[in-house]
């Protein structure tokens, strides 16, 4: 399947407040069934066995609505581990079309590429559903800025390109009822990465080493790390 990019409606500024708040709310959903929530508290599960960390500061690129940050969050607390998670995404009224009187999350408006936060400002960076946005020296810059800001590691979780699951959202009347979200989420598919190719580019962003994994609903996951891994690198 043939790697092929497109510009999504959500990155584009003719859409209206309302159908951005219905299409990310739908968003929300896929991720809540489809391996968003599971995926990044798998990645978050191995950050956590190499850390060690009982506390730290996590940050969560291109956030969209911040819904994930906020339920890791939680999710997290649960367990009894403190954390702070900042949600950075590049419009504000992504960021806005979730937030309470009781919003729980540090929201900032940026450029991902260039992360407003000196380095090892984080412990832990991650995004989710992001980089298949990103092609060549975008995508490196990317998970490089990443890293600069990450004392300890990266977490990415994101999609596969495989034809089961572009047939999947772009047919299956039941992955998303919202149309916008339909038509990025075919996209979406047709722009992200296989493994051999993720791990070619990350194994280039300045990492002490690299791992990636399969996710379930066929994802990916991405961990970099600023120190070298005593086992070594799975790439």
């Amino acid at each position: 399947m043939r790697r092929i990019t497109s510009c999504e409606l959500l990155d584009e500024d003719s859409v209206s407040a309302a159908d951005v708040e219905a299409a990310l709310r739908d968003i929300w959903r896929i991720n809540q069934r489809f391996g968003g929530v599971s995926g990044c508290l798998r990645l978050l599960d191995h950050f956590l066995a190499r850390s060690g960390l009982r506390r730290f500061r996590a940050l969560d690129v291109g956030a969209g609505d911040g819904r994930l940050a906020a339920c890791l969050q939680d999710e997290l607390a649960d367990r009894g581990l403190e954390t702070t998670f900042w949600a950075l995404d590049r419009r504000l009224s992504h960021l806005n079309c979730s937030r309470s009187s009781h919003d729980p999350l540090n929201r900032v408006a940026a450029n991902a590429l260039e992360l407003p936060f000196p380095s090892a400002s984080f412990e832990l960076v991650m995004c989710n559903l992001f980089v298949h946005h990103f092609s060549g020296t975008s995508l490196r810059y990317l998970l490089a800025e990443m890293v600069r800001v990450a004392s300890q590691g990266v977490c990415v979780n994101d999609l596969e390109r495989r034809w089961l699951p572009y047939l999947f959202i772009r047919y299956a009347p039941f992955a998303t009822r919202n149309p916008i979200a339909r038509r990025d989420g075919v996209a979406s598919v047709r722009q992200a990465y296989t493994r051999p190719e993720l791990a070619a580019v990350a194994s280039t962003c300045g990492a002490a080493s690299v791992d990636v994994m399969s996710l379930p609903f066929f994802r990916l996951g991405l961990m970099l790390w600023k120190e070298p891994s005593p086992a070594g690198s799975s790439v």
